[in-house]
């Protein structure tokens, strides 16, 4: 799957690819884990009996790496291709229900948008080649347990193409299906809401399977279903959200949605006080830093979360707060689609709007939502 996200980076960095940083979330140990004691203790000991547990057991490991390795490819496949097209991809993340490339912004027109959700499907079957002739090639001439490694490999790469072209926004399917009527229509909000209801459907058809699963009395594989479907449901309804919001916002400026009497945090106020007088107060996720009328930096939830309340009062805002830097401010001319954009390239959800070095307001992804709720409501 590729999406776009504006979430919080969590979970450990594996390495960066082209400038794509590899994560894993902590959730994908779950996953992990229960896949090696499915192929450990269940697969290989049926496909090759009577052999050391060991044996099992390290094969199983060797198979989930690899898994997940296809996992990546599958999704670097996506990254590549999207950068190809001139899209930053800030990361890809292993979690709990597989991999997703965050792309920074949606595909310009429906033929990028094609390539980008065709190309990690094609790989997985390209994978499934790979390991089924490494299959046919070494039968009857290595132990069986090890062919049936490979064998195994191509089988899940073959499933995870399939599953990935089921026609379901966010799968690659459903991305080929907005392409597709994105290239009929024209509108690429319609586009998304035809590909959104078709996978809140097959969000609904999956837990349904699920439900019939645990009536069969596999209960962990009808919880899994279940999940999944919840999971696909929730990414379908945000997606078309997000692609409404944006289309709204056409045309809008950052001075039509900032908020202009914007309340600030001093450097040396101690942090219990700026949670006490201005995140419980006021609601907001972040306040600007200001010295003598000049903006300083900004602090957010996300700087003070986590600390103790020893360390709320030994601890000022001027020492947590990010130092003011030119990708949290914007000038009150720039549209605010661009404003979207570099909120999910930067993971921010407050810019300062600036002129002539002076703070005027603040845009907040919240204060957007609203704005559109508006618009919407007045169209």
């Amino acid at each position: 799957m590729a999406e776009a996200a504006a979430e919080n980076k969590r979970g450990i960095k594996l390495t960066t690819v082209r400038g794509i940083e590899i994560r894993i979330d902590y959730s994908w140990f779950i996953v992990f884990a229960l896949v090696l004691l499915s192929l450990s203790a269940g697969y290989f000991p049926q496909a090759y009996p009577n052999q050391p547990v060991q044996v099992y057991w390290l094969t199983g490991f060797l198979a989930t790496l690899l898994f997940f390795l296809s996992v990546i490819t599958h999704e670097l496949a996506h990254s590549l291709m999207a950068i190809r097209s001139g899209i930053h991809i800030p990361e890809i993340t292993l979690f709990i229900f597989g991999g997703m490339a965050r792309l920074s912004e949606d595909a310009r027109d429906p033929k990028t948008e094609f390539k980008i959700a065709i190309v990690g499907p094609l790989t997985s079957f390209a994978l499934a080649a790979v390991f089924g002739l490494i299959y046919y090639a070494l039968r009857g001439i290595q132990p069986s347990i090890v062919v049936e490694l490979f064998g195994y490999l191509s089988w899940i790469n073959v499933a995870l193409g399939i599953f990935n072209l089921l026609p379901g926004y966010p799968l690659d399917g459903g991305r080929v299906l907005r392409a597709i009527w994105w290239w009929k229509t024209g509108s690429v909000v319609d586009a998304t809401r035809v590909a959104s209801d078709w996978g809140k459907g097959l969000a609904i058809a999956l837990m349904v399977l699920g439900g019939l699963q645990i009536f069969a009395g596999n209960l962990i594989g009808g919880v899994w279903i279940i999940l999944i479907g919840l999971f696909l449901r929730g990414i379908a309804e945000a997606s078309y959200q997000e692609v409404a919001l944006r289309k709204t916002l056409e045309g809008a400026r950052a001075n039509d949605v900032m908020i202009r009497d914007v309340v600030t945090a001093s450097p040396d106020m101690s942090l219990k006080r700026a949670i006490s007088d201005r995140f419980l107060r006021y609601g907001y996720r972040g306040f600007p830093v200001t010295d003598d009328d000049q903006v300083v930096g900004l602090i957010s939830l996300d700087n003070v979360k986590g600390l103790s309340e020893e360390e709320q009062e030994k601890k000022t805002v001027g020492q947590v707060m990010e130092p003011l830097n030119g990708a949290m401010t914007l000038k009150e001319e720039t549209p605010v689609s661009e404003a979207l954009r570099r909120s999910a390239q930067n993971r921010s959800s407050h810019f300062l709007v600036m002129r002539d070095g002076r703070m005027v307001g603040m845009v907040t992804y919240t204060g957007m939502l609203r704005y559109m709720e508006v618009r919407r409501a007045l169209a």
